[in-house]
């Protein structure tokens, strides 16, 4: 290849990321692999969610799929590239079966692409189907590539991660967000990037999405009721989870109108969209309110400024100044245990209940103490 072929293959392979916000130096090592042509077997793309990881892997996997050929990849990117698999988990973990047939599938030719390609979430891979994938990790027999997603390598068990090349995936600055949601013409873009934590997906939906916004009305008004009977606070859990559903459902739909003519096969697609969108939104009810009190904490010791909910301050020091004393930093942290009830699929309601009346003790002690 010439110099100007190369300096044409370098600038298509910097094209096939654009768009992409932040994590520039882990894009760059994707584009150099492509212009190279040296290209792992296997990689590990980890970092919180939200942050590009998922989209990489696509426009690295339409890239590699289609060979240099333009139409191909995108087809690709659009996912309808016989080649390009995305698995996704059947529940909380990606099976033995599903991984047995993604075994058989890398040991053949692809269907009509440069190679197969695949992408799986690592973190639900349990015992048995990461051992079942291991052999094929080490030593693929055809041409596939496979990138693994999760949000840390410590959620990875080790067999996994040394078969894999690690990518980092960084949360992006808040400022860098913020500029990208103003390009786009998003209302509020700053409190939207705040409230997005480094995800620039997360981000998005807050500047986009009513459901998601109601969601941190209702949050507000639970995590800060702290005078409200059982009944009160139960009523509030309730509308919490009323606009978790309506999360969920709005995402079910929103998938469904992507499709022409939608068959069973798409709309049992929808419904497991809608409960992963639902249930995204309860873990995101408890960083709401872990973010809430963290924000009080912030304002009880002087510091404003670093308050995610910026639209918000004067209320949040209103509730700091009616419970002088009270323990924020510590009401947050009981949040972080109630994230571990979802894993062991404890109800919502009843996470959010007793989550709520600890810290409601917890707030009204130390200021009333």
């Amino acid at each position: 290849m010439d110099e100007r072929g190369r300096r044409d293959l370098v600038a298509d392979r910097a094209a096939t990321f654009s768009g992409i916000v932040g994590n520039e130096a882990a894009l760059r090592l994707l584009e150099r692999a492509l212009v190279s042509g040296e290209v792992s077997h296997a990689y590990l793309f980890y970092g919180p969610p939200g942050v590009g990881k998922r989209t990489a892997a696509r426009r690295f996997g339409s890239a590699l799929v289609a060979g240099g050929d333009g139409g191909a990849e995108e087809r690709a990117r659009r996912g309808l590239h016989p080649d390009l698999s995305e698995v996704e988990p059947e529940g909380a973990f990606t099976t033995i079966g599903q991984i047995r047939e993604v075994v058989r599938l890398a040991a053949s030719r692809p269907f009509e692409g440069a190679r197969r390609f695949f992408i799986l979430q690592a973190d639900t891979l349990n015992v048995q189907a990461a051992n079942a994938l291991l052999k094929t990790l080490e030593e693929p027999e055809g041409e596939v590539v496979f990138v693994l997603l999760a949000a840390s390598r410590e959620g990875v068990l080790p067999t996994i991660l040394s078969r894999a090349q690690a990518v980092r995936f960084n949360p992006v600055p808040q400022r860098t967000v913020a500029e990208f949601l103003a390009e786009r013409g998003a209302v509020e873009p700053e409190l939207a990037a705040a409230l997005g934590r480094g995800s620039v997906g997360l981000s998005l939906r807050y500047a986009e999405e009513s459901e998601l916004r109601e969601l941190r009305e209702a949050v507000f008004e639970a995590g800060f009721s702290l005078s409200q009977d059982f009944e009160e606070r139960s009523r509030a859990v309730g509308e919490i989870t009323a606009r978790a559903e309506a999360v969920g459902a709005a995402r079910e739909e929103s998938y469904l109108e992507e499709i022409e003519e939608p068959d069973r096969r798409a709309r049992e697609g929808a419904k497991r969209a809608g409960r992963a969108s639902r249930d995204g939104a309860v873990r995101e009810t408890l960083e709401l309110l872990a973010l809430a009190y963290r924000d009080a904490a912030a304002v009880g010791a002087g510091a404003p400024e670093l308050v995610a909910n910026v639209d918000r301050v004067e209320e949040i020091r209103s509730y700091v100044e009616e419970h002088p004393g009270a323990d924020w930093a510590g009401a947050a942290l009981i949040l972080g245990e109630a994230r571990a009830g979802l894993a062991y699929n404890v109800s919502p309601e009843a996470i959010l209940e007793v989550a709520l009346s600890r810290i409601r003790w917890r707030i009204l002690a130390r200021s009333h103490g």
